[in-house]
């Protein structure tokens, strides 16, 4: 499992094709990229039903996160218009399987494969590996995929910073003080290096290593629509865009680079990249 050198991050350019004038994509995207991975991890190998079973049979802590980018002319009835046929995905895994598993899966999902509705099909994918970054002992990130920062008093509800609501009514969304924000992600960070630790991604004794983090000015309020394929529910998550300081050390930092950070990251929240 250790990974040294090993590139953990790729971003695929993934055309479609359609027959209608234009390609409309639904606002809560999310859960149709997140049915793309699923698909890709079954037909990752002759294992690739047994490998799917295992982590995605209970809701449990997953080792990826993932973003989308779409070239957006309009948003208009729930729907985002693309002025042009491709969206970039971008993946990222602190373990090696789960990179390769999805790469190799994709490579396997072309020719027809519906994706958002019955109209749109992928027509091809351009994949490129990401370059590894050498971290030290603190970095700045800023959101590629906005975060989810969740209460651990009260797991239907996510902090927002205070201000950004701006009298807006979220029911899934209580705003506070940025310490109370920082101490709710740092036992989130915690349960995600106990994951890393037990599927030996993370040397024993990394939970204890101390990891302090600032939120730097600018956040944003990026509310974000979900939806599940199981129920018929639709809400809007009150997701935040900004950039966060980290300090700790250096493999802590790789391991939540390449996992993400805060709730529902396997579900296209929390994935950062570095800006220095």
């Amino acid at each position: 499992k250790k990974r040294k050198g090993q590139k953990l991050r790729f971003n695929c350019r993934i055309e479609l094709k359609t027959k209608k004038e234009e390609i409309k994509i639904p606002s809560d995207y999310r859960r149709y990229i997140s049915s793309l991975i699923k698909e890709s991890f079954k037909r990752s190998g002759e294992d690739g039903n047994i490998f799917f079973e295992k982590f995605f049979s209970k809701n449990k802590p997953k080792p990826y996160t993932f973003s989308v980018v779409f070239p957006i002319k309009e948003y208009k009835d729930k729907f985002f218009i693309l002025r042009e046929n491709y969206f970039n995905f971008n993946f990222s895994s602190a373990d090696y399987e789960f990179l390769l598993r999805i790469y190799n899966g994709l490579l396997k999902l072309r020719d027809g494969f519906k994706i958002f509705n019955d109209n749109i099909e992928v027509e091809s994918f351009k994949l490129f590996l990401k370059p590894n970054y050498t971290f030290k002992e603190e970095v700045i990130f800023k959101t590629l995929s906005p975060v989810l920062i969740r209460n651990p008093k009260d797991g239907d509800r996510y902090f927002v910073l205070k201000g950004l609501l701006n009298g807006k009514k979220f029911k899934y969304a209580e705003e506070t003080e940025e310490e109370e924000i920082i101490e709710a992600l740092k036992l989130n960070l915690k349960s995600l290096i106990k994951m890393g630790i037990d599927r030996k991604l993370l040397d024993p004794g990394a939970e204890n290593i101390n990891i302090d983090i600032k939120m730097l000015s600018g956040f944003k309020l990026s509310p974000s629509a979900h939806s599940s394929n199981k129920s018929n529910f639709f809400i809007t998550l009150p997701a935040m865009r900004g950039q966060f300081q980290f300090k700790s050390n250096p493999e802590i930092i790789k391991f939540l680079y390449e996992t993400g950070i805060g709730a529902r990251r396997s579900e296209g929240f929390g994935m950062v990249e570095v800006v220095k």
